[in-house]
């Protein structure tokens, strides 16, 4: 995750000073935001919500230097194509404002792989099941409440993740790692780096075990007072109940797969020019009765829908 657009806003006042960090983020600068509080936070579960927020990354990381500019105006890699993948959105009225994305580890691996294969690798030989927190973009006219927004949509994905995954994993810039460490209780697990994904620029990696943030929950929900009041704020029980309720009625209206990579996938390089085995686990994914064999890896192939809804792979 590498937009900076939502952090750098506050980044001078909310990490400029080590010294002072802990006690820096209160909560009057994102509880009872107006704005933020009257926005409407979910899964993206509908073809024109999801092509909103892919739109809305690939804007905003042109606008950083972060990706050149795509002609299907979206950023797209293979990983959203994957069943477990979750896109999170904020939005005013039916205008995708924020965005966030949710990767689950997998045969394709994670994003972050590209540059922290060993890190990744030490979790996952102690059989730890990883997810990334991916794709942050912000509508630049909401960056006055970047901070309150961005602390609301990173509590849904985390409730979310919790509810299966023992660690979440991020690449993020070195200027925003702080607000990460501070809010949240990430730790560092590898170091600067330059990352390709995005144009070269600099990145570290960071890791939440999740276990803290069922704790979290836990004790707030027997009654136990936090000393943060960003923890008490983004797992307090009653919050917790609205995200859940929330992300159980998203979760049945999700746009299905198939349909996804169809409109989405097909021509689209990150499709073309993926592995022949990365673009069957795809297909089996959407079909797994199906048992899909790739029979050629031309860059001219394209997925398409047949009337029965099954997916086949055509020529263009």
């Amino acid at each position: 995750m590498t937009s900076a657009s939502p952090l750098q806003a506050t980044h001078a006042e909310t990490v400029s000073s080590s010294t002072s960090s802990r006690s820096r983020l209160k909560a009057a600068w994102f509880q009872n935001d107006p704005i933020a509080d009257g926005l409407d936070f979910g899964l993206a579960t509908d073809r024109r919500t999801l092509e909103q927020a892919f739109r809305l990354q690939h804007d905003q990381y042109v606008a950083q230097g972060y990706m050149d500019a795509h002609p299907s105006g979206w950023r797209l890699s293979l990983h959203n194509a994957l069943p477990a993948t979750r896109v999170f959105v904020a939005r005013s009225g039916g205008r995708v404002v924020a965005t966030l994305t949710l990767i689950a580890d997998s045969p394709l691996g994670l994003p972050m792989d590209e540059i922290y294969t060993d890190e990744l690798r030490r979790l996952r030989d102690a059989r730890r099941d990883l997810a990334e927190v991916s794709g942050l973009a912000m509508d630049p006219d909401y960056q006055s409440s970047g901070v309150p927004i961005l602390l609301r949509l990173i509590r849904m994905l985390v409730i979310h993740a919790a509810q299966t995954e023992s660690d979440l994993c991020i690449a993020v810039n070195p200027h925003h790692a702080a607000f990460y460490r501070k809010a949240f209780h990430f730790q560092d697990i590898g170091g600067l780096k330059q990352y390709g994904k995005v144009n070269g620029a600099p990145a570290i990696a960071l890791r939440l075990d999740l276990a803290l943030a069922r704790s979290l929950m836990s004790e707030l929900r027997d009654g136990h007072r936090m000393i943060s009041e960003v923890h008490e704020f983004l797992f307090h029980p009653a919050n917790v109940e609205a995200v859940m309720t929330r992300l159980v009625k998203d979760l049945r209206r999700v746009i299905p797969l198939a349909e996804h990579v169809e409109y989405f996938f097909s021509r689209h390089e990150a499709w073309t020019e993926a592995s022949e085995a990365d673009r069957a686990y795809i297909l089996a994914g959407c079909d797994p009765s199906a048992g899909w064999r790739l029979h050629t890896h031309s860059p001219d192939t394209r997925v398409v829908v047949d009337r029965g809804n099954s997916l086949r792979l055509a020529m263009a």
